[in-house]
């Protein structure tokens, strides 16, 4: 196993991530820490990092040095950002960092952060075309999207903590300094040609992203305690960006969803969105959790897999990786998925399910077994439960519960999902379709019970009144069939018509 830490020094935030690489290939997240450092406060003014804020860093960084010897880390990779890289004293603080924590740092420069969040968020959200914005302190990276590339990127000298320093907004805001605030941005934004007029989504990455989607989850109590791949759309954002305007530092830290330590440069930041939602005429936005950190991640680990850096299936990628890191059955998960998938096909005349409802299948019959690996008994229950909280990348909030559910009815319909908030994302045709796919699921995994792939493969025929399942293969399958035969009252229920196996 490979232990791998990875730091990131932004203006605003010092952030440690530690992944796990295992030998079979799966990897995963098992430890994260975010510190509020300041590292920019001062440096507006005179262009040097100031004592205060070094040392709050450096306190940091020795506390992230004993949590990578903690975790056994086998390499750290660290890379600093705006503060450090606009810093006249940026160098020497680097070496004084060395010297005390024994992390290395490198400088990157405004395009590799920038081509490092796009890696972070290509990999982990299904976008083909957007404008990706990692609004860090000191700096703000762009980059234009298209067909899952970056075609165009820039990095702007401002962020939210230099932007508040230079234009103090702090505390309540005047139109006065609301109005030069907006000036300058537009002013920065207006000699970029390239982001006029896109009418694409926006994605953001970073605190003041994370922060809007926060409040936006509280404002519509919204059922999911999960910030990545949320969205929300641009009236919901400009409503919550005028809330902000209307309040002073002490009403902003007591709304719900805003971190404390952001309440003073919130505004700020959410300004700049504003500004690029204005100016790019951006249909809604897209939360990233993930940006430079997995952007070092994917760097580091893909290449040593034999893979180019962006993967061309992030759902199938993610979906076996989590797979790998539950350790199922792998060669049972896989005949498993084949024939559900067959099934699905074969009946497409009936249920009259989409593809996208296909991939939703797949995802849930790979893992249907993984909870397993918290007990045997109930394991249905409580692979939904990991399903729904698993790192699989590609799929919507939706989406991702729809795929728990159907995998934690793989042996036939209970009752575990009710009083879950389930019901908070469904509608009734939304759970017409989950019974469908798991009716699929369920069958499939009847045909092998074993675990033998006795059945390796099935024929499925229609008639107006039956669907005759063939099951192909030299061995009767006895057990599999007699399984298999509990779930046709439940077709019956879902398909309209009789099932015969033959």
């Amino acid at each position: 196993m490979t232990r791998l830490a990875i730091i990131d020094l932004g203006s605003n935030s010092a952030r440690l991530i530690v992944m796990h690489i295992y030998h079979n290939g799966a990897y995963n997240l098992v430890y994260h820490q975010k510190e509020p450092v300041r590292l920019s406060e001062g440096m507006s003014k005179e262009g040097w990092l100031q004592p205060p804020a070094m040392e709050r860093a450096i306190a940091t960084l020795k506390i992230f040095a004993h949590m990578c010897r903690l975790f056994a880390a086998d390499q750290i990779l660290a890379v600093a950002t705006a503060a450090v890289r606009t810093a006249e004293n940026g160098r020497d603080f680097l070496t004084r960092v060395q010297e005390e924590t024994g992390i290395q740092f490198e400088v990157i420069s405004g395009e590799t952060e920038a081509l490092l969040g796009y890696i972070g968020v290509i990999n982990t959200i299904d976008i083909k075309d957007g404008l990706l914005f990692d609004l860090g302190g000191g700096s703000t990276e762009l980059t234009l999207v298209r067909d899952r590339k970056p075609v165009q990127v820039i990095s702007l000298p401002f962020g939210a903590v230099f932007l508040t320093e230079r234009f103090k907004t702090e505390d309540r805001v005047t139109e006065a300094q609301l109005i030069q605030l907006r000036q300058f941005v537009l002013q920065h934004l207006d000699q970029i040609p390239w982001i006029r007029k896109l009418n694409l989504p926006l994605v953001g990455v970073g605190g003041t992203a994370r922060n809007i989607a926060k409040m936006d989850q509280k404002r519509k109590n919204y059922p999911f305690n999960k910030l990545h791949n949320y969205r929300l759309g641009r009236l919901s954002f400009e409503d919550l960006w005028k809330t902000l305007l209307a309040t002073t530092l002490n009403q902003r830290r007591k709304l719900p969803g805003l971190s404390a330590e952001r309440a003073d440069i919130i505004v700020a930041g959410s300004t700049i969105v504003k500004c690029l939602f204005d100016i790019s005429q951006g249909t809604h936005l897209i939360i990233s959790g993930c940006g430079v950190r997995e952007g070092l991640f994917f760097q580091n680990y893909l290449p040593r897999q034999g893979e180019a850096e962006i993967i061309e299936d992030i759902l199938s990628h993610s979906t076996e990786n989590m797979l790998y890191f539950y350790k199922g059955h792998i060669d049972h998960a896989r005949h498993v998925t084949h024939l559900a998938t067959c099934l699905f096909d074969s009946l497409q005349a009936i249920h009259g399910l989409d593809s996208r409802m296909r991939s939703l299948l797949r995802v849930a019959t790979q893992l249907h077994d993984i909870g397993i690996t918290i007990s045997y008994y109930d394991h249905p229950r409580h692979s939904a439960y990991l399903v729904e909280n698993a790192r699989v990348f590609g799929l919507t909030h939706r989406e991702q519960m729809m795929a728990a559910v159907v995998a934690g009815w793989h042996n036939g319909l209970t009752k575990f999902v009710r009083n879950r908030i389930y019901g908070e994302f469904f509608d009734e045709a939304d759970w017409q379709a989950v019974r469908k796919m798991a009716l699929f699921l369920a069958l499939a995994e009847s045909l092998d019970t074993t675990q033998m792939q006795l059945i390796p493969d099935i024929a499925v025929y229609l008639s107006e009144q039956k669907a005759t399942l063939h099951l192909l293969g030299s061995n009767p399958a006895p057990i599999e069939r007699q399984s298999a035969e509990r779930h046709i009252r439940w077709f019956r229920k879902e398909m309209g018509m009789d099932m015969v196996l033959e």
